[in-house]
């Protein structure tokens, strides 16, 4: 019996025919489709975050580049710096005002018009459309509203027999008029994930609980929250995360005040790297936020975990 001897010209194809299977092929095809957004965060997101961790510890300008290298001194500073902390407070009290209503809105709005009828459809769109729509628009058309003489909201109370109320110039008020606003616009977005949440979740459950009796109260309570937990923290992890990075509302509206009661941290930081100049210290507070917001969110991951599938 004679063998016969395998050229080396044959190897390399057979390897190649090893490597190229059906899956890899997959795998290969898969991997055209998110390079690009692979790309997209490279550059445009993770670059940024380490040149930001690299002028922290350095005397850096816009105008003026590196000059200093000074090593940890923007985060000592920044532990003494009381607009840093305030600024911080003030963040996550725009956080707790905003998200908690928003979350719990879009929930009520999702269980209401998940039917598919053309009523709810127009009214979904309605509740949808400032989502698109340009924030620096509706933050100037709710600065309008919210004017004490001449606004809409003030308008309307007058017709009530309410007296006009300041909104925008009031330090108590200033903050919870943007976090109204800013609920209003980013209502349609969560509302929308939290629908097609409630579209995964099979209707025996539902016709099962039913079945046995079982109220609308009761089945929303133990079988549609718990089956949501995981579209519920994709709505809250983001929403807080587009919290935080709250600027153009103050910038247009307020510029920080009054008396600094709408100053979130992104302002803040605005303020030191293109104002004063300081993008050290700037970037130093941004890498500072970055932890911070990475905490807040594993926090919240934790707290909506669940092992339920469906």
């Amino acid at each position: 019996m004679t063998t016969v001897p395998i050229s080396s010209t044959d190897q390399p194809s057979s390897f190649l025919a090893r490597l190229w299977t059906p899956r890899n092929r997959y795998y290969f095809i898969a991997f055209l489709f998110i390079l690009p957004a692979i790309i997209n965060f490279s550059i445009f997101r993770y670059l940024p975050i380490f040149a930001a961790a690299r002028a922290s510890l350095w005397q850096y300008s816009l105008l003026g580049g590196y000059r200093d290298f000074v090593g940890l001194q923007h985060y000592q500073f920044m532990m003494e710096d009381i607009y840093f902390w305030k600024s911080m407070k003030v963040t996550a009290m725009f956080v707790l005002m905003k998200v908690p209503v928003q979350v719990l809105l879009s929930l009520m709005l999702a269980v209401l018009l998940q039917k598919e009828t053309r009523s709810s459809a127009i009214v979904r769109s309605a509740i949808f459309t400032p989502v698109v729509t340009s924030v620096v628009v509706v933050s100037i058309i709710w600065a309008m509203m919210y004017h004490s003489q001449l606004g809409l909201i003030n308008s309307i109370l007058s017709a009530f027999g309410i007296p006009r109320q300041v909104f925008l110039s009031d330090a108590d008020r200033a903050l919870p008029a943007m976090s109204a606003m800013m609920v209003w616009k980013d209502l349609g977005f969560s509302m929308i994930i939290i629908m097609a949440g409630l579209k995964g979740i099979p209707v025996v459950y539902r016709e099962a609980a039913i079945v046995d009796g079982a109220k609308p109260w009761q089945i929303m309570r133990h079988i549609t929250l718990p089956l949501l937990k995981r579209v519920l923290m994709f709505v809250v992890v983001t929403q807080t995360i587009f919290s935080f990075q709250n600027f153009v509302p103050v910038y247009v509206m307020t510029k920080g005040g009054p008396m600094d009661s709408t100053k979130v941290i992104v302002f803040y930081i605005y303020q030191y790297g293109f104002l004063f100049q300081d993008m050290g210290y700037a970037s130093a507070m941004s890498v500072v936020t970055l932890l911070v917001l990475l905490v807040v969110s594993m926090i919240q991951m934790r707290l909506f975990r669940t092992d339920v599938e469906y």
